[in-house]
């Protein structure tokens, strides 16, 4: 998976393209006048009648401005759709149909989206309803704009998830181990010690993870009595249970130090409370 902070970089980059893409549409817009266009409309038994609408009449530069927004737009659209299509796939039908959608129209279709508003191809009954084109254009590219924005807290919920079932199974690992050694070994102090290390590593392990997804950050000294702390300081342990692992990282700190006496007992009871914390009985 990209690193996170550069998809939100990329998403941050494409939010300033948009806003200006949606400047110089309201200033063509505002700026552009509105010529009367007679059209025919086909009537009963093959007559027609005639009406009249008012279209965009953009001069030389106005137009050519209309053709470089176009493609500003069309440039920012396509990467802004693999973004979409990379990370929120079940929102990239609705952000193409914002760019291009088919409609019925009497005995035809017309294409509607900012594929065709970008362009002021629109005709209005009165000059005046022109901010129409604006509001449409507007409407249309803060929707897509929602979608796009949203992609960076997506990554960061995904990548929340990987770590926490990367650190599980880590800390499964390590419990197993501190398990098996416990179980292994009843008579070498050594074995005991290093058995009641790795049951306090992997409850380390696992609180760093809980700081880091549930609070977004760690103390300045990640081991295991400045997490517990932490944690308590945040309501996100009881009083109880920070008793209880502050319990487990005395035993731990104890079989790491050889003037500490260990009892068989002390660690196997850090190992079980470890593995009743885990498990959310502790």
């Amino acid at each position: 998976m990209p690193h996170a902070g550069a998809i939100a970089n990329e998403v941050a980059r494409l939010e300033a393209i948009a806003s200006d893409i949606e400047k110089e549409a309201a200033n063509l817009v505002d700026e552009i006048k509105m010529q009367p266009q007679q059209r025919q409309t086909p009537g009963f038994g093959g007559g027609s009648s005639t009406y009249t609408v008012y279209i965009f009449n953009p001069d030389s530069s106005q137009d050519d401005r209309i053709r470089k927004l176009a493609a500003k737009y069309e440039a920012w659209y396509n990467t802004a759709n693999e973004l979409v299509h990379l990370h929120l796939d079940n929102r990239a039908d609705e952000f193409e149909s914002y760019y291009k959608h088919t409609i019925q129209a009497g005995f035809g279709s017309e294409i509607k989206g900012l594929f065709s508003d970008i362009r002021l191809h629109q005709s209005y009954e009165k000059p005046e309803y022109k901010s129409a084109a604006f509001e449409s254009i507007r409407s249309q590219l803060d929707c897509q704009r929602n979608i796009l924005n949203s992609i960076p807290s997506v990554v960061d919920v995904r990548s929340i998830d990987l770590l926490t079932v990367i650190s599980s199974d880590l800390v499964n690992t390590e419990l197993g181990c501190a398990e098996h050694i416990f179980r292994k070994d009843k008579t070498h102090d050594y074995c005991l010690r290093v058995a009641g290390i790795l049951a306090g590593i992997a409850l380390e392990r696992h609180l760093k993870t809980r700081c880091e997804s549930e609070l977004g950050y760690l103390p300045d000294n990640p081991t295991l009595s400045p997490l517990v702390d932490v944690l308590y300081n945040a309501h996100k342990i009881t009083l109880n249970q920070k008793k209880y692992l502050e319990a487990i990282a005395t035993t731990r700190n104890d079989c790491a130090h050889a003037t500490a006496s260990v009892t068989r007992t002390m660690v196997g009871e850090a190992i079980s409370n470890v593995k009743k914390h885990l498990e959310g009985n502790l």
